[in-house]
C-alpha cells in the first residue's frame, strides 16, 4: 500500500534565481463514497452495511446538533471538530457600518493516530505520463482493456488511463455503448460501465 505522487514545478517570482521549484503532489486514486466505506466496514466487522450507514447518519445528525450548540466534538482516532464563525461588515439603515458575526463552518483537526497512519504509508513516485495524444481507437482499446481487467470502469478512470478531459472520456464511453460493447449501470456519481453480454 502506497501513496502515488508526481513531481511538479512551481513558477516563482522573476527576481529569484531559481525560476522553478519542484514540489510533490499526490496523484488521486479516486474518491470513495459512503456506500463503499460502509461495505468495507461491514466486511471487517459483524455489523451489516445498512447498520453502518445508519450509525453514520446518526453520527452526522448528533454531531450537527451539538456543534450547532457551540460544543466541540472529539472522536478517538479520527479527530477534533469545532464550529467556526466569520465576521462581515454590514451597513444599517442609517448608513453606518457595523460588524456582524455569523456561524460559518466546522474546523477539523486530524487525530495524531490518523496522521501517523498516513505518515507511515509508503510513497511511490510516478513518472509523468506521455503527453502524446492518443487516437480514439487507442483510447477505446484502453477502456476495453480496463473493463476486461477490472470488470467495470467509470468516467474518472477513463480520464486517468487515457490522460484526457471528462468530455472526451464521456464521448468515448458513449461511443462504446452505441456500438453495444458497454452498458451503463447506475446514475450520477455512481455511474459505472460494464461489458455488454
Amino acid at each position: 500500500m502506497s501513496i502515488k505522487f508526481g513531481w511538479y514545478k512551481t513558477p516563482v517570482p522573476g527576481d529569484r534565481e531559481d525560476k522553478q521549484v519542484p514540489h510533490a503532489r499526490i496523484i488521486s486514486q479516486g474518491t470513495l463514497d459512503t456506500k463503499y466505506m460502509c461495505k468495507m466496514i461491514s466486511m471487517s466487522s459483524t455489523i451489516s452495511s445498512a447498520d453502518v450507514k445508519g450509525v453514520l447518519e446518526a453520527l452526522n445528525f448528533w454531531m450537527g446538533f451539538y456543534l450547532s450548540e457551540g460544543n466541540s466534538i472529539e472522536l478517538d482516532g479520527l479527530g477534533y471538530f469545532t464550529p467556526t464563525l466569520k465576521s462581515r461588515i454590514e451597513t444599517d439603515e442609517n448608513g453606518k457600518n457595523k460588524v456582524v458575526a455569523e456561524a460559518d463552518s466546522v474546523s477539523f483537526r486530524c487525530a495524531t493516530s490518523l496522521k501517523s497512519q498516513i505518515r507511515e504509508a509508503g510513497l511511490e513516485a510516478v513518472k509523468k505520463a506521455n503527453t502524446e495524444k492518443l487516437t480514439q481507437e487507442q483510447r477505446l482499446e484502453n477502456i476495453m482493456k480496463e473493463v476486461k481487467d477490472s470488470k467495470c470502469i467509470n468516467c474518472s478512470t477513463g480520464m486517468q488511463i487515457n490522460h484526457c478531459s471528462r468530455f472526451m472520456a464521456l464521448n468515448d464511453l458513449k461511443s462504446l455503448m452505441d456500438s453495444n460493447k458497454l452498458i451503463q449501470v447506475g446514475k450520477g456519481k455512481q455511474t459505472m460501465y460494464i461489458q455488454s453480454f
